[in-house]
């Protein structure tokens, strides 16, 4: 497994806004992330209801904004935005109650430039939790 320190030093997360903590796999095609980041009392996302499933999309861009730059694709910085997400499907209501590590898996479909498309599941355990679709675009101050 990877730790993400050194990656995310190439993004604009800082503290506990940085959500994964592995990198357990990935190809030119896809990433897997783990993460118990769900579970902590800080995560900057969570509310007084808990940490909604569809949080799972900021997940999702942070597995795809890692992958990029692992695959020499980015280089990292405030220029990537989430542009888009659609086709989500929540299993679930919350993330923050499951027990077990949180698994962010991430399949890229299109690559145009610095911007992609990429298919997501959120999974813990047995139980998918989350799944759709992301698309991250540069920063239009970021554009050649």
């Amino acid at each position: 497994m990877t730790r993400l320190a050194h990656i995310y030093a190439k993004l604009p997360h800082a503290g506990s806004m940085r959500l994964l903590e592995q990198v357990a796999a990935w190809d030119d095609q896809s990433i897997r992330c783990v993460t118990h980041s769900h579970r902590s009392p800080d995560n900057p996302l969570r509310d007084i209801g808990g940490l909604a499933a569809a949080h799972a999309i900021e997940y999702a861009a942070q597995a795809a904004a890692v992958h990029g730059i692992l695959c020499g694709k980015l280089d990292g910085g405030p220029e990537l935005l989430l542009a888009a997400a659609r086709d989500l499907i929540l299993h679930r209501r919350r993330l923050d109650d499951l027990p077990d590590e949180l698994r962010v898996d991430a399949r890229l479909q299109v690559r145009v430039g610095a911007g992609a498309r990429y298919g997501f599941l959120l999974t813990s355990g047995e139980s998918h939790c989350v799944s759709g679709i992301i698309s991250m675009m540069p920063h239009a101050g970021a554009w050649p």
